[in-house]
């Protein structure tokens, strides 16, 4: 089939992407991996010549990645058959099946595309909340496969369950969906747990915070709309899943453990692939040196203010390095210090939302 030259073009593997970027990106990728074989890889995507894009097909095509609309377009004019795909992807799937793509993917199968039991159909995606799966079941054969590759998540639960049974937890991730996916990985795991964010109702919030507070749910998953402002008396843990973008939030999130001269403890973890973990450490390095407290070995190596030689290496305040392929650190801190007293302050005057 390789060896065919289709008229119009039938790629065999469809790739779907929710922009043209990753579709671009992914075309690019493909070209690496089908180096010196008789594969040939393109995209279709918005904001390119239809006609340049249509001379480039007819040349062959086996691999197209592409965004709906434009493949949509090329489809119905003919340009492009789906009928020999034997492979659909879907990348980035959660934002294509729940944020209107949905009816675009359907629209795909009138245009051509074999139906699911005539093809294999694969979605990736770092998240994929409860509601999601249940909108890719309409994609899926009835025996598909659901894989969740290892993450943080397997660090976080271990640490719920070393601590849990004595202590709160306050989550802090960095969207929405995040909190409801951590909140459902939760669930699945028998913790009791809660989530408060933007899509909440203010009903819905309140009762979040009066479940957490009470200890009937003693994990809340928020995102920062929770460290705005709201006073949890004596919890154990806040954990930031997620770092935030920027050093204050850092400061607003953790000040709301370790209040008026109690012990609090801060978790967070590290992803050095991640740009904005990589953008905010060395002001969180320089944080931790102000603070007084040990920095983390891996963080040093973000350090770019000539404080080498200057870090707290003492046993006041403890870092402890739990991470699995440096991926996050652990901060055990007091309130009393500079940066719990700068969150409470912050945090004052500012609203839910």
């Amino acid at each position: 089939e390789l060896n065919e030259n289709q008229r119009p073009p039938a790629p065999l593997c469809l790739i779907v992407s929710p922009t043209r970027e990753l579709a671009l990106q992914t075309e690019r990728e493909a070209r690496k991996f089908a180096f010196e074989t008789p594969v040939i890889p393109c995209s279709a995507v918005g904001g390119h010549d239809m006609f340049t894009v249509s001379d480039r097909l007819r040349q062959g095509c086996h691999i197209l990645s592409a965004t709906t609309g434009r493949l949509k377009d090329m489809v119905e004019k003919g340009r492009i058959s789906l009928k020999k795909v034997k492979y659909f992807v879907l990348d980035e799937a959660d934002r294509m099946l729940d944020t209107g793509f949905e009816p675009d993917i359907c629209k795909l199968e009138d245009l051509g595309l074999p139906s699911k039991d005539d093809r294999c159909t694969s979605m990736f995606s770092v998240t994929f909340p409860t509601e999601v799966q249940q909108l890719a079941k309409h994609f899926l054969r009835d025996d598909y496969v659901f894989l969740a590759v290892g993450t943080l998540g397997d660090r976080l639960f271990q640490l719920l369950e070393q601590n849990l049974k004595s202590e709160r937890y306050l989550i802090f991730v960095e969207t929405k969906r995040s909190a409801d996916y951590i909140g459902s990985l939760l669930s699945q795991k028998k913790f009791r747990s809660t989530t408060m964010h933007g899509d909440r109702t203010q009903q819905q919030r309140h009762q979040a915070v009066q479940d957490f507070t009470s200890g009937n749910c003693p994990i809340l998953v928020a995102t920062s709309v929770a460290a705005r402002g709201l006073d949890f008396p004596l919890f154990g843990y806040v954990v930031n899943y997620d770092l935030p973008d920027l050093s204050d939030f850092y400061i607003h999130r953790i000040g709301r453990t370790g209040r008026a001269g109690h012990l609090g403890k801060s978790i967070s973890f590290f992803d050095p692939g991640r740009d904005s973990d990589r953008k905010i450490a060395p002001d969180l390095l320089a944080r931790l040196i102000e603070a007084g407290q040990e920095v983390p070995e891996f963080l040093k190596a973000f350090d770019n203010s000539g404080n080498v030689g200057f870090y707290n290496d003492g046993q006041s305040s403890r870092n402890t390095d739990v991470r699995d392929g440096h991926s996050h650190f652990v901060n055990r801190n007091k309130a009393a210090g500079p940066s719990g007293g700068t969150a409470s302050a912050g945090a004052a005057n500012e609203d839910w939302d």
